[in-house]
């Protein structure tokens, strides 16, 4: 048999028989996979996986509505913190006084599980605030060293089980992030 060489490399030299098996490997691939595709199993693995297609479109799609809204009401939110008129600041400053009393209401009793618990929720709410007011320009909070030595509580409280507390020390911690949010015009 004589053989023609098209091309020499360092692997050795490929001839035309094996370019010619190459291209029929390649062939008979292509054709068994569309043969299959259009035999009765490939139509049925075509419908699974367009099912399962339009179930990641629509965990998907719903997922981002679910972030859009999110988002929207942390911008209603910052919105009513900002302004001090209409409805929708009255409607979130009502949900925020709400929120504080009810920080407040843990003080009346004698456990000083509910007094820490006051503590974090108070110093939650003072952060959530933060974060929703950002960067504006003429907050001034006059009271920051203290509320400094009030998150430092609040950080012995998280990281000791066993933090004693007072109901005045308590009181007087909330009283200094109440000063806070009294700065910030929430409450």
């Amino acid at each position: 048999m004589n053989t023609v060489y098209i091309k020499s490399d360092r692997l050795g030299r490929i001839t035309l028989e094996y370019m010619a098996q190459a291209k029929n490997l390649f062939v008979d691939i292509w054709e068994k996979s569309f043969g299959f595709l259009t035999s009765y199993q490939g139509k049925e693995v075509l419908l699974n996986i367009k099912i399962i297609s339009i179930i990641i479109c629509l965990i998907f799609g719903g997922l981002i509505i679910f972030l859009m809204l999110k988002m929207n009401a942390k911008g209603r939110m910052r919105r009513a913190v900002l302004s001090e008129r209409g409805s929708a600041a009255k409607t979130n400053n009502k949900k925020i006084i709400k929120r504080w009393e009810k920080i407040e209401s843990k003080l009346i009793s004698d456990s000083a599980e509910n007094h820490k618990l006051a503590i974090l929720e108070a110093d939650d709410l003072f952060e959530e605030i933060l974060k929703i007011l950002g960067n504006v320009a003429g907050i001034r909070i006059t009271n920051m060293s203290e509320i400094q030595e009030a998150k430092k509580i609040k950080n012995s409280i998280i990281d000791n089980s066993g933090f004693e507390l007072t109901k005045e020390e308590a009181a007087k911690i909330i009283k200094t992030y109440k000063k806070g949010l009294t700065d910030l015009g929430v409450i």
